[in-house]
């Protein structure tokens, strides 16, 4: 139920309709991380699982009634596996994954 309110926020739209958004030719990740996966070092865990390398576009870490929140937004530079393997690798690690 938090994740479905919180995708309604909007984050991150605002900047992917930005004038710089037509200048960025690789994949863009929107990553969600509720709970305990928002305090832990999962975005480096999967990079060296993966060699997923990213330029980091936007981010916020906050609380919702005592529940750590965070969402990025990423710009994939590299990986070494498909970009549309990535949202069930961080699945796995508790964090939602959407590739934009």
């Amino acid at each position: 139920m938090t994740q479905s309110l919180l995708a309604e926020t909007g984050f991150g739209q605002g900047a992917l309709q930005g004038q710089w958004r037509e200048r960025i030719s690789t994949p863009v990740l929107k990553l969600t991380f509720v709970g305990e996966p928002a305090l832990q070092p999962v975005l480096d865990k999967v990079g060296r699982e993966t060699g997923l390398r990213v330029n980091l576009l936007s981010g916020t870490l906050s609380e919702i009634k005592a529940t750590p929140f965070g969402q990025l937004l990423a710009g994939v530079v590299a990986s070494d596996v498909a970009v549309s393997a990535l949202p069930e690798i961080f699945a796995r690690e508790g964090v939602r994954c959407e590739v934009l």
